[in-house]
């Protein structure tokens, strides 16, 4: 009898030893892992915390370079023909095929719309735009530039004259406009300081129109300066050489001009 209690005490004894054993195993486990933890989540801060992050770089966006060759230069019929004393129209005595005649001009359709609409804006500040001279035949700029030869002489008459067939009139393009505010200065440089001349000044180039002759540019157009007379050119081409602040044809498209007759 007391040889079996004995032996139930010794039983105790070791499964009381073999569960604190377990129960130190198992803390010991769990520490491990907790400190595992621990390491590897400040070792992950510290990489984050070191790392710069790389926004993503912007493409650059490059505007498309002006298109100089969209319209022709020498075609006649073209928005963009160059006509000056170095370049007469391809066919001297060209007539435009699309001449429509509206507010007492006679253009190219091309630029009717532009034109009428220059009107209608210049009519919101109560300013009227009149056009006095647009399209010339080459038999009318015959006849202009022989009677103007036989009062001033050629070589005056060069100056402010085209001969027919080198005329920008012959186009359909070239529209003279003329004061009905300060009609002393109708044809004269003067035009400019007028009430309707100042407004084309600032603001023909918006609806594609473009103040061809200037004093500063004689020896490159060839004419001496006319503050009324307005080339259409579109809206496109003037936005480009306002822009670039190009005043003339023959500087923005490379082509020759000058006083000299070809």
């Amino acid at each position: 009898m007391v040889s079996h209690k004995k032996s139930n005490k010794k039983q105790f004894v070791i499964l009381i030893s073999a569960l604190i054993i377990g129960i130190a195993l198992g803390v010991t486990l769990c520490a491990f892992k907790f400190n595992s933890l621990k390491i590897t989540n400040i070792a992950n801060n510290d990489i984050s915390a070191n790392t710069t992050e790389v926004a993503p770089v912007a493409e650059k966006v490059v505007a498309p370079s002006f298109d100089k060759t969209k319209f022709s230069t020498a075609d006649p019929s073209s928005i963009w023909v160059v006509v000056n004393k170095q370049h007469p129209l391809s066919s001297v005595d060209f007539v435009p095929s699309d001449l429509i005649t509206t507010n007492g001009a006679t253009i190219s359709s091309k630029a009717v719309d532009d034109f009428e609409a220059m009107l209608a804006a210049a009519a919101t500040e109560s300013i009227t735009l009149t056009a006095t001279s647009s399209y010339r035949s080459y038999d009318t700029q015959s006849k202009l530039y022989n009677g103007y030869i036989a009062e001033h002489g050629q070589a005056v008459a060069d100056t402010f004259s085209a001969k027919p067939g080198y005329s920008e009139h012959q186009t359909g393009f070239a529209i003279d406009f003329t004061s009905i505010y300060e009609p002393i200065c109708n044809f004269d440089d003067c035009f400019s300081d007028a009430i309707d001349g100042a407004w084309l000044t600032a603001h023909a180039s918006d609806y594609g129109f473009i103040l061809r002759y200037t004093a500063e540019k004689q020896s490159i157009t060839g004419y001496k300066a006319e503050s009324w007379h307005y080339r259409y050119i579109g809206r496109e081409l003037a936005t480009e050489m306002k822009k670039q602040s190009i005043t003339t044809l023959e500087e923005f498209f490379n082509v020759t001009g000058g006083e000299i007759y070809l």
